[in-house]
């Protein structure tokens, strides 16, 4: 890392400029359209247990209508809001029964359960047989 100064020139050698903070910004380039004001409290949370994937999304100030999820090609799950003020997206375990599938948002909070497949016997050729 180094440090390079900002407005050399003049006589002066300044280095920090309080008129630079509009320089470049780095992830504006990656979502140039998307503003960011309303996802700044957004919070996700991401819970395995031994039936199921939950994922919860914290969405404060969307009403329940604004959120969308979709599920993509390779098990990608996105998570974003109508208005386009955030977005997000989950590579779904391969455990993850995606026929299953269920979201439900209640109060700015979205859930998103994707049940485990069950376990099968390891030999399928076994079979219970009734004592009378």
């Amino acid at each position: 890392m180094s440090i390079v100064p900002i407005n050399e020139g003049e006589g002066r050698n300044l280095w920090w400029d309080s008129s630079a903070m509009h320089l470049w910004d780095p992830f504006m380039d990656f979502f140039p359209d998307m503003g960011f004001g309303s996802s700044v409290n957004t919070r996700v949370d991401w819970r395995e247990s031994s039936r199921a994937h939950v994922w919860k999304v914290v969405l404060p100030g969307f009403a329940n209508e604004d959120g969308l999820v979709e599920l993509q090609d390779d098990r990608v799950l996105q998570v974003s809001v109508e208005s386009g003020n955030f977005m997000t997206r989950f590579k779904i375990p391969e455990d993850g029964n995606l026929q299953d599938l269920k979201a439900n948002m209640h109060h700015g909070v979205l859930l998103v359960t994707v049940p485990k497949f069950t376990q099968q016997p390891p030999n399928t050729n076994i079979r219970l047989v009734q004592i009378d």
